[in-house]
């Protein structure tokens, strides 16, 4: 739940006006789970059982962050 109130955050939020966040929060007793799906199809699946709110921004972010940086290079490829 910290997670979603980090995620939702409106200076977040403004940082990448591409971003959808979708919610399903589950009563059932199962372990917290979030799955995130980028644009390209890829996942990144983070047990919250297991890790802090911090430890998945940091995680998220460090993905976001490679992903870009992959982008950066690919444009540059095609645009010397």
């Amino acid at each position: 739940r910290k997670f979603l109130q980090s995620i939702y955050h409106k200076k977040v939020q403004a940082t990448n006006t591409n971003c959808e966040v979708t919610a399903d929060v589950r009563h059932d007793g199962s372990e917290p789970v979030v799955d995130v799906t980028f644009a390209d199809g890829d996942r990144l699946i983070m047990k919250g059982a297991h890790l802090t709110t911090g430890e998945m921004l940091t995680a998220l972010a460090s993905r976001c962050k490679a992903k870009d940086l992959k982008e950066e290079q690919k444009s540059k490829k095609k645009n010397p």
